[in-house]
């Protein structure tokens, strides 16, 4: 067995994403608090104005939640009156989701705002890398996501 050298950078790639995911979701709450919505809650508002009718299965999919938490997440939203959950005609096991129109009018403020606080995270970072560092950001979590689905699986 070959044994990989890592520095000390190498391992404080969890405490640095840690720290931006904190301090997101801070920034994200305050924002959408009005809404009385939060950082878990609206990415649920994006995704139902972009597929309309989704089923609550694909939402969980799309996701890498636990299923009790997108559960959650809807019915939060449902009692917010901004989804709808209806069960389908085609299959009585299936929900279908939706936007109600209270929904649908808040989704470019939505917009608005997760894109002034990615401004904001980015403001002093050279504007030509974003996509380089979007694109590394998301390959490490799908990693994340991958070994945790063979920790899962054995």
């Amino acid at each position: 067995m070959v044994a990989l050298a890592t520095t000390r950078n190498d391992s404080d790639i969890i405490k640095w994403l840690s720290i931006a995911n904190r301090y997101t979701r801070i920034a994200l709450d305050r924002c959408l608090q009005p809404y009385r919505l939060n950082a878990s809650l609206y990415y649920y508002i994006l995704r139902l104005y972009e597929q309309p009718r989704l089923t609550q299965d694909k939402l969980i999919s799309m996701t890498y939640l636990n299923p009790s938490n997108v559960t959650r997440a809807v019915n939060q939203l449902v009692d917010l009156g901004y989804v709808r959950k209806r069960q389908s005609k085609a299959d009585k096991r299936v929900y279908e989701l939706s936007l109600t129109k209270r929904g649908k009018r808040i989704y470019p403020d939505i917009l608005r705002l997760r894109q002034t606080v990615a401004d904001d995270l980015l403001a002093k970072f050279p504007t030509d890398q974003h996509d380089k560092l979007v694109a590394a950001i998301r390959q490490v979590a799908l990693q994340a996501v991958a070994n945790e689905t063979v920790t899962d699986q054995d």
